[in-house]
């Protein structure tokens, strides 16, 4: 129960801070959407920061666990780099409001924090594809003069540019549009000839 409590108060969170910012959420207006006292917050969490470190986290964990593995799974590579871009802007879809809230207005020490399991997130995409660089240009499914670790860095610089330009509204259109061409520009780079 103390699982679902937690996570039932998080997304009460997340959609409070989507809503009315940083600033403009309460512990009573997470308590209210929650449909819990005030105290039964406090329960769970020490503070209001509390919280939204621990929705930080949820968050970061579950873009890892969505992105990783499309790139370390089965499959032909040029279709799992068109499913990492396109979860990459699902993700930003499914949490766009609280992304253009609370990444904008969170303090220097949290935005420390979250910067930094953003880089763990990063490192660990741009270790998948490394490695599934390697392993491709061992098939010769992409070109042998390729550098699968700066085609690794160079994908998941590109993807996060895309999450970026998707929060700020500058990349608007269907997501599985963009993936495509997007992962068909970056192919046509990797690819055997």
């Amino acid at each position: 129960m103390s699982e679902f409590r937690r996570a039932q108060l998080l997304e009460a969170a997340r959609e409070s801070f989507g809503q009315l910012g940083l600033a403009g959420t309460t512990v009573d207006d997470i308590a209210r959407r929650a449909g819990v006292a005030k105290g039964t917050v406090y329960l769970y969490f020490k503070s209001k920061t509390d919280i939204l470190e621990h929705a930080m986290l949820v968050d970061h964990t579950r873009l890892r666990d969505e992105t990783v593995p499309l790139v370390t799974g089965e499959g032909p590579l040029v279709d799992r780099l068109t499913a990492f871009l396109a979860a990459g802007l699902v993700f930003v879809d499914q949490n766009r409001g609280f992304f253009e809230h609370v990444h904008f207005e969170m303090g220097r020490d949290m935005r420390k924090r979250t910067l930094q399991q953003l880089e763990r997130i990063f490192h660990d995409q741009v270790h998948a594809w490394r490695t599934a660089l390697t392993r491709a240009r061992r098939r010769g499914e992409v070109s042998r003069d390729l550098s699968p670790a700066a085609a690794a860095q160079t994908i998941v610089a590109l993807a996060s540019g895309l999450a970026k330009q998707r929060v700020r509204g500058w990349l608007p259109g269907p997501v599985d549009r963009i993936a495509a061409t997007t992962s068909a520009t970056i192919w046509r780079g990797l690819a055997a000839r």
